[in-house]
């Protein structure tokens, strides 16, 4: 169950951000919530390669 988490978490939070940009349009209100999300996947990415 842990192995799945990641990735469900990381669909959910594109399909948040593909809702924020195509949907509502409103993208650049929340760039900031954005930018940290990206940053955490590619944090936690990098962790995931030097682990395994």
């Amino acid at each position: 169950m842990r192995a799945l988490m990641a990735p469900i978490l990381a669909v959910i939070f594109l399909g948040w951000v593909f809702y924020l940009t195509f949907i509502t349009k409103t993208v650049k209100k929340h760039k900031d919530e954005v930018f940290a999300g990206f940053f955490f996947m590619a944090v936690w990415a990098v962790i995931i390669l030097v682990i395994v």
